[in-house]
């Protein structure tokens, strides 16, 4: 989502965030050129200022509608503790090393929803859920090993 998005759908403006947090308003207009998910910390503090939230629950807001992770979480209601604090960890890991893992497909799950193969169940859901705290497991495994994949050669 846009920064601009997020203060209007949380009814504020760039102005009023900078007014009430003491950070320039031309600070948050360049911040219009960046990604929303490298935003520093004080934007997202300043924000949730505003808006009565934390930093991390603006930042996560925010980045939502780019993180398939979460969306997928979101669509199929997962509020398994434990599960959701494993993957965020991971997450969180892997984009400290800079490696994007937010754009995980769930595609194959859903066409076997889509053809009667599997129910979706909470079940299945978390079937999936497991398989991807594993992939993020050996992932980091081979990052902390350092066994990353080589970048393919151009020829």
């Amino acid at each position: 989502m846009k920064l601009d998005e997020y203060l209007k759908s949380n009814n504020t403006t760039r102005y009023e965030v900078s007014k009430i947090s003491g950070i320039s308003e031309s600070s948050f207009k360049n911040l219009l050129l960046q990604d929303v998910s490298n935003y520093a910390g004080r934007f997202y503090r300043a924000i949730g200022l505003v808006l009565g939230k934390t930093g991390g629950q603006v930042y996560d807001e925010i980045t939502a509608d780019d993180n398939t992770v979460f969306n997928f979480l979101g669509k199929h209601h997962v509020h398994d503790k434990e599960r959701v604090t494993e993957l965020l960890d991971y997450m969180l890991y892997f984009k400290k090393h800079d490696i994007d893992v937010t754009n995980v497909s769930f595609n194959r799950f859903e066409n076997e929803i889509e053809n009667g193969n599997i129910s979706g169940d909470e079940d299945d859901v978390l079937q999936v859920i497991d398989n991807l705290i594993e992939t993020f497991k050996t992932m980091k495994e081979n990052v902390e090993a350092g066994n990353l994949p080589l970048p393919e050669k151009m020829d």
